[in-house]
């Protein structure tokens, strides 16, 4: 098959970055993957194919007849037998491409979020409507993400199938050196649905107790400027270290870390499942699919979305956790892991839901 991913920019998020290892996946299958970037971005994404970046300007999304024509003329160029849009302003590109250039090409999108949290009026309601009316099947990351979909769009009755997120499971060599003090991390993008700033009032609560503990946050995004200021305006500038991009942020985090996502939106981020994999325990909110793996006790904890006085409970629960329970926890993890979301397996199920339109 020839299949083009579409993503909205070069970036370091969710999203992009699955869809990279996917389509890395299935260039290793042997199958023809052209990943194709949007608007300007200047990450560098991990795939090896052919990459097309288009470095539109996010600012022309809503009316851009140069970017839908140029994807047109790509599709005519190149043939896909199939256009998968990762996320984001990726639905409403390929769809109002398709619809005014005419192309005939089936297009998935892939629902890695709570759709029904980007929904602020009846309008944005309808047209989202219009956007589904036009493709052909939606993978959605999570039972949450596709309950949700069914929830707020309910008139959209073509293919709808749960197909998880998938990572590649690291082969640990040694057991990391652990620190003497509490280290929580987190890894994400500074925007709203990570909900950094809860994050740092958590972990103020958490100084209180533990002086000597440090916060890590990997990331980028638009409200670190915001978050930089309030981790200043709380005295925490020695506690609470910014430590940019990084790829496979897990290999640089000390043993005894704890991995925190307080986060308002998710689908099934993989981040999780890369703590899980690395034997790192994991505190989230309970949204979107996070339940689907965050079992409470089992494989690591789970609190009640807003609740912060039980995620600092929990924190402070692992803490006091003895390793020979912790180890256990973190074998439960990776094995769920291991078990249901290698890449391997899961690209193997996109092949399988591509093949009912190819």
């Amino acid at each position: 098959m020839k299949i083009f991913q579409v993503i909205q920019k070069p970036q370091a998020r969710g999203a992009e970055l699955f869809a990279c290892l996917l389509a890395q996946k299935l260039l290793e299958m042997n199958h023809e993957v052209i990943l194709i970037s949007i608007f300007e971005g200047d990450y560098d994404l991990p795939f090896t194919g052919r990459q097309i970046h288009l470095q539109r300007p996010i600012k022309d999304r809503l009316w851009d007849l140069r970017a839908w024509k140029s994807f047109a003329d790509l599709i005519k160029k190149e043939r896909p037998d199939l256009i998968q849009a990762n996320a984001a302003d990726t639905l409403k590109f390929a769809v109002f491409s398709k619809v005014i250039k005419g192309w005939k090409v089936p297009i998935i999108f892939r629902n890695a979020s709570l759709v029904s949290r980007y929904i602020n009026s009846i309008w944005v309601n309808k047209f989202n409507a219009f956007l589904y009316s036009q493709i052909d099947a939606i993978a959605s990351v999570s039972e949450g993400s596709e309950a949700d979909f069914k929830s707020t769009f309910s008139a959209y009755h073509k293919l709808h199938q749960i197909i998880p997120i998938g990572i590649e499971v690291p082969q640990l060599s040694e057991e990391k050196e652990k620190t003497a003090d509490p280290i929580l991390i987190h890894i994400g993008g500074f925007t709203f649905e990570k909900n950094h700033q809860e994050l740092i009032l958590i972990f103020k609560e958490i100084s209180i107790r533990y002086p000597k503990a440090t916060l890590w946050l990997f990331g980028e995004g638009p409200l670190k400027t915001k978050v930089m200021q309030q981790v200043t305006d709380l005295g925490l500038n020695e506690q609470v270290l910014f430590k940019g991009n990084r790829v496979n942020a897990f290999q640089f985090v000390p043993g005894n870390s704890i991995f925190v996502l307080p986060s308002v939106i998710e689908g099934l981020p993989a981040v999780i499942l890369e703590a899980f994999a690395n034997n790192v325990p994991v505190i989230a909110y309970n949204v979107g699919g996070i339940g689907e793996v965050v079992k409470n006790k089992e494989t690591g904890w789970l609190v009640e979305a807003g609740d912060s006085q039980a995620f600092i409970n929990a924190v402070l629960d692992v803490l006091n956790t003895p390793s020979i329970d912790l180890n256990r926890l973190t074998s439960n993890a990776k094995k769920l892991v291991i078990e249901n979301y290698q890449i391997d397996q899961i690209a193997k199920k996109f092949i399988a839901f591509y093949r009912k339109f190819v």
